[in-house]
């Protein structure tokens, strides 16, 4: 039970750490202003000062989602799109409703409120940072197929190390430390070596992608429930996949063809017998 509080209070900590709490409270002046402007009976005020509220509400938001893109972002080496420039959206809205507040509700004068509202901008900037400018590195991949391929994969092992922070069990962390190793190696080949990829697609695809989805089920379920016949279970399906993905891995190292008919139905009956698929 301590564990499970522990882990909650973890992904607690992470959330708090990319919202632009900053900027939510910042907004609270704007929404005591849109009160008073009510209170006052002036409606257009009102109308302004609660569309500066929500504006910068907004840009908070903005910068919140932006951080966690930007977070996920440089977990990763291997990026086909980079994510929409939310940080900088966000920091320009604030700079404008900024402008916009101190003129049309605070009242100050035009250069007073354009200085204001460069100064939200800009303090944004330095303090929160600007969205991820560093390009992606495929090495001699040039094929657009494969960095699918590659991403698609980086993302699945990138998913079992997420999982893996929510397993409390040290011997069933250690299997998945291992295998996220082993696969981070033959991504790293196939980077090296672009001519293999269509050598391991199959295992990429089908044994990689399994892999992640036992996982991620196993680390939302253990949480709910307390049976050492399913962390048992699940350490002879990760003692199976540990043991597949080192001789897949050393098959492509010596050019040897990739023969995962077997291995997949040997995982799938094995999962299937152990009630974890």
């Amino acid at each position: 039970m301590a564990v499970k509080y522990r882990e909650k209070a973890q992904k607690s900590i992470v959330k708090f750490q990319s919202t632009a709490w900053l900027l939510y409270l910042y907004s609270l002046l704007f929404l005591g202003a849109t009160f008073a402007q009510l209170a006052q009976g002036k409606l257009l005020g009102f109308l302004i000062s609660g569309g500066v509220f929500f504006g910068t509400l907004l840009a908070a938001t903005w910068m919140s989602s932006g951080r966690r893109n930007k977070f996920h972002y440089r977990q990763r080496k291997f990026v086909i799109q980079k994510p929409f420039p939310l940080m900088m959206l966000a920091s320009l809205t604030l700079g404008a409703c900024s402008f916009v507040g101190s003129w049309l509700v605070a009242g100050m004068g035009i250069f007073e409120s354009v200085a204001y509202g460069l100064a939200a901008a800009v303090g944004s900037v330095l303090w929160y940072g600007m969205d991820e400018v560093t390009s992606s590195s495929f090495g001699a991949v040039r094929d657009q197929d494969s960095k699918e391929i590659l991403a698609l994969s980086e993302q699945s092992i990138v998913n079992i190390e997420q999982a893996n922070k929510h397993i409390a069990n040290r011997e069933l962390s250690a299997y998945l430390s291992k295998i996220v190793k082993t696969s981070r190696e033959v991504v790293n080949t196939l980077v090296n070596h672009p001519e293999k990829i269509p050598q391991a697609r199959r295992f990429l695809h089908s044994y990689l992608g399994a892999t992640e989805s036992v996982i991620k089920r196993y680390a939302d379920t253990h949480q709910l429930v307390d049976n050492d016949s399913l962390e048992k279970n699940f350490k002879q399906v990760l003692q199976n996949i540990d043991q597949v993905f080192e001789e897949q891995n050393q098959k492509l190292l010596e050019n040897q063809v990739f023969d995962l008919d077997v291995d997949i139905e040997v995982l799938n009956t094995l999962m299937e017998r152990q009630g974890i698929n």
